[in-house]
Protein backbone atom coordinates (compact mmCIF):
# COMPACT_ATOMS: atom_id res chain seq x y z
CA UNK A 1 0.00 0.00 0.00
CA UNK A 2 1.12 3.44 -1.15
CA UNK A 3 1.95 6.40 1.25
CA UNK A 4 2.53 10.15 0.03
CA UNK A 5 4.41 11.94 2.46
CA UNK A 6 3.39 16.11 2.08
CA UNK A 7 4.51 17.99 4.87
CA UNK A 8 6.15 21.64 3.31
CA UNK A 9 8.84 19.27 1.61
CA UNK A 10 11.09 20.92 -1.28
CA UNK A 11 10.68 18.55 -3.27
CA UNK A 12 7.14 17.50 -5.23
CA UNK A 13 6.36 14.51 -3.49
CA UNK A 14 7.73 11.54 -1.63
CA UNK A 15 5.66 8.02 -1.02
CA UNK A 16 6.70 4.67 0.40
CA UNK A 17 5.23 1.67 0.14
CA UNK A 18 5.61 -1.41 2.78
CA UNK A 19 5.83 -4.68 1.03
CA UNK A 20 3.21 -7.35 2.11
CA UNK A 21 6.75 -9.27 3.71
CA UNK A 22 6.88 -5.93 5.98
CA UNK A 23 3.33 -6.41 7.33
CA UNK A 24 3.61 -10.42 7.22
CA UNK A 25 6.93 -9.84 9.48
CA UNK A 26 5.99 -7.16 11.67
CA UNK A 27 2.44 -7.64 12.36
CA UNK A 28 1.69 -11.24 11.10
CA UNK A 29 -0.74 -10.16 8.33
CA UNK A 30 -1.92 -12.74 5.70
CA UNK A 31 -1.85 -11.54 1.97
CA UNK A 32 -2.56 -15.03 0.21
CA UNK A 33 -5.50 -15.53 -1.47
CA UNK A 34 -8.07 -14.19 0.86
CA UNK A 35 -6.95 -10.61 0.63
CA UNK A 36 -7.82 -10.72 -3.22
CA UNK A 37 -10.95 -12.58 -3.20
CA UNK A 38 -12.62 -11.28 0.40
CA UNK A 39 -13.24 -7.78 -0.01
CA UNK A 40 -14.70 -7.67 3.37
CA UNK A 41 -11.45 -8.91 4.60
CA UNK A 42 -9.16 -6.39 2.12
CA UNK A 43 -10.94 -3.67 3.25
CA UNK A 44 -10.51 -4.16 6.86
CA UNK A 45 -6.87 -4.34 6.45
CA UNK A 46 -6.68 -1.67 4.67
CA UNK A 47 -7.71 0.24 7.71
CA UNK A 48 -5.82 -1.67 9.95
CA UNK A 49 -2.58 -0.70 7.85
CA UNK A 50 -3.59 2.95 7.79
CA UNK A 51 -4.20 2.83 11.72
CA UNK A 52 -0.74 0.96 12.08
CA UNK A 53 1.25 3.44 10.08
CA UNK A 54 0.02 6.33 11.07
CA UNK A 55 0.96 5.39 14.79
CA UNK A 56 4.26 3.89 14.06
CA UNK A 57 5.43 7.14 11.58
CA UNK A 58 3.50 10.09 13.38
CA UNK A 59 6.14 12.05 12.14
CA UNK A 60 5.21 11.40 8.65
CA UNK A 61 1.33 12.08 8.54
CA UNK A 62 0.97 9.22 6.59
CA UNK A 63 -2.17 6.72 7.34
CA UNK A 64 -5.31 7.90 10.03
CA UNK A 65 -6.55 7.78 13.00
CA UNK A 66 -9.72 6.54 12.31
CA UNK A 67 -9.70 5.31 8.70
CA UNK A 68 -13.30 5.08 6.97
CA UNK A 69 -14.11 2.04 5.09
CA UNK A 70 -13.60 2.01 1.23
CA UNK A 71 -13.99 0.65 -2.16
CA UNK A 72 -10.33 -1.02 -2.10
CA UNK A 73 -10.38 -2.66 -5.82
CA UNK A 74 -8.39 -5.88 -5.80
CA UNK A 75 -4.99 -5.33 -7.38
CA UNK A 76 -3.30 -8.05 -9.18
CA UNK A 77 -0.68 -6.45 -10.58
CA UNK A 78 2.33 -8.38 -12.66
CA UNK A 79 -0.20 -11.52 -12.99
CA UNK A 80 -3.45 -9.57 -14.67
CA UNK A 81 -2.72 -10.07 -18.20
CA UNK A 82 -0.41 -13.50 -17.31
CA UNK A 83 -4.15 -14.63 -15.60
CA UNK A 84 -5.97 -13.34 -18.33
CA UNK A 85 -4.07 -15.67 -20.76
CA UNK A 86 -4.65 -18.54 -18.43
CA UNK A 87 -1.63 -18.72 -16.87
CA UNK A 88 -1.24 -20.34 -13.24
CA UNK A 89 -1.19 -18.00 -10.74
CA UNK A 90 0.19 -18.46 -7.08
CA UNK A 91 -0.93 -15.90 -4.11
CA UNK A 92 2.03 -16.42 -1.40
CA UNK A 93 0.90 -14.92 2.29
CA UNK A 94 4.30 -12.16 2.05
CA UNK A 95 4.13 -10.85 -1.50
CA UNK A 96 2.52 -10.47 -4.54
CA UNK A 97 0.64 -12.71 -7.17
CA UNK A 98 3.02 -14.04 -9.33
CA UNK A 99 2.79 -16.39 -12.27
CA UNK A 100 3.63 -19.67 -13.63
CA UNK A 101 4.21 -19.42 -17.51
CA UNK A 102 2.56 -20.94 -20.17
CA UNK A 103 3.75 -23.45 -22.11
CA UNK A 104 4.29 -23.52 -25.75
CA UNK A 105 1.31 -25.90 -26.77
CA UNK A 106 -0.82 -23.17 -24.90
CA UNK A 107 1.13 -19.92 -26.39
CA UNK A 108 0.73 -21.31 -30.00
CA UNK A 109 -3.36 -21.41 -29.04
CA UNK A 110 -3.59 -18.28 -27.09
CA UNK A 111 -5.93 -15.77 -28.52
CA UNK A 112 -7.61 -12.00 -27.47
CA UNK A 113 -10.72 -12.81 -26.08
CA UNK A 114 -13.29 -10.70 -27.62
CA UNK A 115 -13.96 -8.98 -24.48
CA UNK A 116 -12.66 -8.63 -20.64
CA UNK A 117 -15.89 -8.20 -18.85
CA UNK A 118 -16.15 -12.21 -18.94
CA UNK A 119 -12.92 -13.55 -18.09
CA UNK A 120 -10.73 -13.46 -14.99
CA UNK A 121 -9.13 -11.09 -13.69
CA UNK A 122 -11.23 -8.47 -14.97
CA UNK A 123 -14.83 -10.49 -14.21
CA UNK A 124 -13.68 -10.44 -10.75
CA UNK A 125 -12.26 -6.86 -9.86
CA UNK A 126 -15.87 -5.31 -11.71
CA UNK A 127 -17.46 -7.87 -9.65
CA UNK A 128 -15.70 -7.00 -5.98
CA UNK A 129 -16.29 -3.47 -6.49
CA UNK A 130 -19.80 -3.56 -7.12
CA UNK A 131 -20.46 -5.63 -4.14
CA UNK A 132 -18.25 -2.70 -1.65
CA UNK A 133 -20.26 0.08 -3.50
CA UNK A 134 -23.44 -1.57 -2.21
CA UNK A 135 -22.42 -2.36 0.92
CA UNK A 136 -20.28 0.92 1.44
CA UNK A 137 -22.99 2.60 -0.33
CA UNK A 138 -20.19 4.02 -2.82
CA UNK A 139 -19.82 4.97 -6.28
CA UNK A 140 -16.71 3.91 -7.24
CA UNK A 141 -15.48 2.77 -10.66
CA UNK A 142 -13.97 -0.25 -10.95
CA UNK A 143 -10.65 -0.01 -12.58
CA UNK A 144 -8.17 -2.30 -14.83
CA UNK A 145 -4.72 -2.65 -14.33
CA UNK A 146 -2.46 -1.17 -17.04
CA UNK A 147 0.80 -2.96 -17.36
CA UNK A 148 3.50 -3.40 -20.21
CA UNK A 149 3.59 -4.60 -23.73
CA UNK A 150 7.11 -5.98 -23.16
CA UNK A 151 6.57 -6.83 -19.42
CA UNK A 152 3.72 -9.23 -20.22
CA UNK A 153 5.01 -11.16 -23.14
CA UNK A 154 7.46 -12.30 -20.90
CA UNK A 155 5.73 -13.01 -17.41
CA UNK A 156 3.70 -15.21 -20.07
CA UNK A 157 5.88 -16.93 -22.45
CA UNK A 158 8.92 -16.24 -19.45
CA UNK A 159 12.78 -15.44 -20.03
CA UNK A 160 12.87 -17.55 -23.46
CA UNK A 161 10.41 -15.02 -24.70
CA UNK A 162 13.81 -13.00 -25.04
CA UNK A 163 15.52 -15.09 -27.68
CA UNK A 164 12.06 -15.49 -29.51
CA UNK A 165 12.49 -11.90 -29.68
CA UNK A 166 15.35 -11.69 -31.20
CA UNK A 167 14.60 -14.21 -33.60
CA UNK A 168 11.60 -12.52 -34.34
CA UNK A 169 9.21 -15.87 -34.48
CA UNK A 170 5.89 -16.91 -34.18
CA UNK A 171 5.41 -17.51 -30.83
CA UNK A 172 7.10 -14.21 -30.38
CA UNK A 173 4.23 -12.29 -32.82
CA UNK A 174 1.73 -14.30 -30.47
CA UNK A 175 2.73 -13.25 -26.97
CA UNK A 176 3.30 -9.31 -28.41
CA UNK A 177 0.35 -9.29 -29.87
CA UNK A 178 -1.90 -10.83 -27.00
CA UNK A 179 0.32 -8.26 -24.45
CA UNK A 180 -0.38 -5.00 -26.86
CA UNK A 181 -4.20 -6.16 -27.55
CA UNK A 182 -4.91 -6.61 -23.92
CA UNK A 183 -3.15 -3.53 -22.80
CA UNK A 184 -5.45 -1.41 -25.87
CA UNK A 185 -8.55 -3.41 -24.64
CA UNK A 186 -7.81 -2.56 -20.83
CA UNK A 187 -7.06 1.39 -22.11
CA UNK A 188 -10.27 1.94 -23.58
CA UNK A 189 -12.41 -0.12 -21.15
CA UNK A 190 -11.18 2.25 -17.85
CA UNK A 191 -11.71 5.62 -20.44
CA UNK A 192 -14.68 5.12 -22.20
CA UNK A 193 -17.03 2.52 -19.89
CA UNK A 194 -14.96 3.44 -16.08
CA UNK A 195 -14.85 7.21 -16.76
CA UNK A 196 -11.30 7.64 -15.82
CA UNK A 197 -9.47 10.19 -17.03
CA UNK A 198 -6.33 9.66 -14.76
CA UNK A 199 -2.78 9.28 -16.14
CA UNK A 200 -1.64 5.70 -17.91
CA UNK A 201 1.83 4.80 -16.78
CA UNK A 202 3.16 2.14 -19.12
CA UNK A 203 4.92 -0.90 -17.29
CA UNK A 204 8.38 -1.20 -18.92
CA UNK A 205 10.44 -2.86 -15.96
CA UNK A 206 11.68 -5.64 -18.43
CA UNK A 207 12.80 -3.11 -21.41
CA UNK A 208 16.39 -3.11 -19.36
CA UNK A 209 16.83 -6.81 -20.48
CA UNK A 210 17.19 -5.64 -24.08
CA UNK A 211 19.54 -2.95 -25.38
CA UNK A 212 18.94 0.57 -26.28
CA UNK A 213 19.49 -0.43 -30.12
CA UNK A 214 16.69 -3.83 -29.88
CA UNK A 215 14.41 -1.55 -27.97
CA UNK A 216 14.18 0.64 -30.69
CA UNK A 217 13.77 -1.72 -33.46
CA UNK A 218 11.34 -4.07 -31.83
CA UNK A 219 9.27 -2.12 -29.17
CA UNK A 220 9.70 1.47 -29.54
CA UNK A 221 6.57 1.56 -32.06
CA UNK A 222 4.43 -0.30 -29.59
CA UNK A 223 5.11 2.10 -26.66
CA UNK A 224 4.30 5.07 -29.68
CA UNK A 225 1.03 3.46 -30.33
CA UNK A 226 0.15 3.08 -26.99
CA UNK A 227 1.05 6.70 -26.12
CA UNK A 228 -1.51 7.74 -29.44
CA UNK A 229 -3.92 5.86 -27.83
CA UNK A 230 -3.34 7.63 -24.20
CA UNK A 231 -3.50 11.07 -26.08
CA UNK A 232 -6.10 10.65 -28.55
CA UNK A 233 -8.39 10.20 -25.18
CA UNK A 234 -6.62 13.14 -24.14
CA UNK A 235 -4.98 11.57 -20.84
CA UNK A 236 -1.55 11.72 -19.65
CA UNK A 237 0.84 9.42 -20.41
CA UNK A 238 3.66 7.85 -18.23
CA UNK A 239 6.43 5.11 -18.11
CA UNK A 240 7.48 3.60 -15.87
CA UNK A 241 10.98 2.42 -16.37
CA UNK A 242 12.78 0.82 -13.12
CA UNK A 243 16.35 -0.11 -14.36
CA UNK A 244 19.36 1.70 -15.25
CA UNK A 245 17.48 4.55 -17.37
CA UNK A 246 20.25 6.68 -18.83
CA UNK A 247 21.16 3.87 -21.77
CA UNK A 248 17.17 4.49 -23.01
CA UNK A 249 16.68 7.88 -22.36
CA UNK A 250 17.17 9.09 -26.06
CA UNK A 251 15.30 6.34 -27.07
CA UNK A 252 12.30 7.52 -25.30
CA UNK A 253 12.54 10.73 -26.23
CA UNK A 254 12.11 9.63 -29.50
CA UNK A 255 7.57 9.43 -27.82
CA UNK A 256 6.90 13.22 -28.49
CA UNK A 257 5.37 13.77 -25.13
CA UNK A 258 5.65 12.04 -21.88
CA UNK A 259 4.10 13.47 -18.70
CA UNK A 260 5.52 11.20 -16.04
CA UNK A 261 9.00 9.22 -15.77
CA UNK A 262 9.93 6.88 -13.03
CA UNK A 263 13.77 6.05 -13.51
CA UNK A 264 16.20 3.48 -11.43
CA UNK A 265 18.70 3.57 -8.86
CA UNK A 266 21.98 5.40 -9.85
CA UNK A 267 20.09 6.57 -13.07
CA UNK A 268 21.20 10.10 -13.57
CA UNK A 269 19.01 12.46 -12.63
CA UNK A 270 19.78 15.79 -13.68
CA UNK A 271 20.26 14.15 -17.32
CA UNK A 272 16.77 12.60 -17.41
CA UNK A 273 15.25 16.13 -16.22
CA UNK A 274 16.75 18.28 -18.67
CA UNK A 275 15.85 15.84 -21.32
CA UNK A 276 12.84 15.79 -20.95
CA UNK A 277 11.86 19.38 -19.60
CA UNK A 278 8.11 18.49 -19.97
CA UNK A 279 7.56 15.50 -17.84
CA UNK A 280 7.56 15.10 -13.50
CA UNK A 281 10.56 13.00 -13.27
CA UNK A 282 10.32 9.95 -10.18
CA UNK A 283 13.21 8.76 -8.86
CA UNK A 284 13.46 5.12 -7.37
CA UNK A 285 14.86 4.98 -4.00
CA UNK A 286 16.75 1.54 -3.54
CA UNK A 287 14.97 -0.34 -0.94
CA UNK A 288 17.69 -2.62 -0.77
CA UNK A 289 20.71 -0.11 -0.24
CA UNK A 290 17.92 1.77 2.79
CA UNK A 291 17.66 -1.45 4.33
CA UNK A 292 21.22 -1.65 5.67
CA UNK A 293 23.00 1.68 5.23
CA UNK A 294 23.76 3.82 8.31
CA UNK A 295 21.90 6.75 8.79
CA UNK A 296 24.99 9.15 8.01
CA UNK A 297 24.71 6.86 4.84
CA UNK A 298 21.48 7.50 3.88
CA UNK A 299 21.73 11.57 5.00
CA UNK A 300 24.73 12.12 2.16
CA UNK A 301 22.61 9.80 -0.34
CA UNK A 302 20.21 11.89 0.28
CA UNK A 303 22.27 15.23 -0.71
CA UNK A 304 23.38 13.98 -3.59
CA UNK A 305 19.81 13.05 -4.61
CA UNK A 306 18.50 16.24 -4.03
CA UNK A 307 21.66 18.15 -5.57
CA UNK A 308 21.26 16.69 -8.52
CA UNK A 309 17.39 17.87 -9.32
CA UNK A 310 18.25 21.44 -7.50
CA UNK A 311 16.25 24.09 -9.71
CA UNK A 312 14.08 21.31 -10.59
CA UNK A 313 12.09 20.34 -7.45
CA UNK A 314 9.04 20.68 -8.28
CA UNK A 315 8.60 18.51 -10.75
CA UNK A 316 10.99 16.01 -8.74
CA UNK A 317 9.76 12.81 -6.89
CA UNK A 318 11.14 10.24 -4.79
CA UNK A 319 9.42 6.49 -4.09
CA UNK A 320 10.62 3.29 -2.21
CA UNK A 321 8.26 1.21 -4.01
CA UNK A 322 9.80 -2.03 -1.56
CA UNK A 323 9.88 -1.39 1.72
CA UNK A 324 11.32 -4.59 3.22
CA UNK A 325 11.03 -6.06 6.34
CA UNK A 326 13.65 -5.11 8.54
CA UNK A 327 14.49 -1.49 6.83
CA UNK A 328 15.21 0.97 9.81
CA UNK A 329 12.14 3.29 10.76
CA UNK A 330 15.15 5.67 11.47
CA UNK A 331 16.25 5.51 7.58
CA UNK A 332 12.47 6.63 6.61
CA UNK A 333 12.82 9.35 8.95
CA UNK A 334 16.16 10.14 7.31
CA UNK A 335 14.95 10.22 3.96
CA UNK A 336 11.89 12.48 5.18
CA UNK A 337 14.09 14.77 6.93
CA UNK A 338 16.49 15.17 3.96
CA UNK A 339 13.54 16.22 1.37
CA UNK A 340 12.17 18.80 4.28
CA UNK A 341 15.28 20.49 4.92
CA UNK A 342 17.08 20.80 1.59
CA UNK A 343 16.45 24.38 1.24
CA UNK A 344 18.32 25.01 3.68
CA UNK A 345 20.86 22.15 3.01
CA UNK A 346 21.31 23.98 -0.16
CA UNK A 347 21.91 27.71 1.44
CA UNK A 348 23.14 26.79 4.52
Amino acid sequence: MWYLVQDQLSINQLCYNFLPSWWRGYYGLNFGEKFWFDPDYRVELYRFMERTVHARFPSLHIGSPDPEPQVITPDFGNATTPAAAGCEIIYPEDNYPWNKHLSDEKIDQLKLPSGLDGIFPYREITSQVKYLNHKLDKDAAPWWNERGILNDAMLIGGSDFFVELTNHTEKARILVNFSRGILNSVIRQNHCVFGHKKMIILANCAVMMVSPTMYIQDVLELDRQVHQLVTSFDQPFGIHHCGYFDKYGPAYRQIPKIDWLEIGWESSIRKTLDLFPEAIVQYILSAAYFQTASQNEVKEKMFQILEAAYGDWYRFRLSMPDVEYGTPDENLYEIFDACKHSISMKHG
